[in-house]
């Protein structure tokens, strides 16, 4: 892999060992921490789909579902980063 496939990677993959590691009993804040890790792992998902269409273009019958994959990824994202916004909106409220 090249380097900067391998840095989003490694930062996804620490994130998710930390998210998948907390006890079902963490603080709002270890909560809001864990969600925000979680958009940043779709974020970086969303990167490495869109490194895979631009590599697999000349597959005109791949490049659909990697376009859908990109589609629902940013969709996460948002998801994720608006929850995590919200929940720090209302917890300081």
């Amino acid at each position: 892999m090249e380097a900067t496939i391998t840095a989003p990677v490694e930062v996804a993959a620490a994130a998710l060992a930390t998210a998948a590691a907390a006890p079902m009993t963490a603080t709002g804040e270890e909560t809001l921490t864990l969600v925000r890790d979680l958009a940043q792992i779709a974020h970086h998902l969303g990167e490495l789909t869109a490194a895979a269409r631009d590599r697999w273009a000349a597959w005109g019958t791949v490049t659909p579902h990697l376009q859908r994959a990109e589609a629902l990824v940013a969709d996460a994202t948002r998801c994720l980063s608006h929850a995590a916004g919200t929940y720090a909106f209302n917890a300081t409220a």
